[in-house]
């Protein structure tokens, strides 16, 4: 595979665990939150990050799929 293509993976994956390290984030914020309506916020920012994973592994599956690509 072409180093450009391969670093392009690297990156989706890396975009995938940033995502994953912000979802921790956002619970954990939230857990000691006692601030309802800003609970409530990171709440919701916890699902968004969950929403973001799922479309990126979902994207990053079906490219691997049509390139070929094995993980590393």
């Amino acid at each position: 595979m072409p180093e450009k293509t391969r670093q392009l993976f690297l990156i989706f994956r890396d975009a995938v665990q940033r995502e994953r390290e912000a979802q921790i984030t956002y619970k954990h914020a939230a857990e000691l939150c006692e601030d309802k309506e800003l609970k409530r916020l990171l709440k919701g920012f916890y699902r968004d990050e969950a929403r973001h994973e799922k479309a990126l592994v979902q994207r990053y599956n079906r490219l691997r799929k049509r390139y070929g690509v094995q993980d590393e």
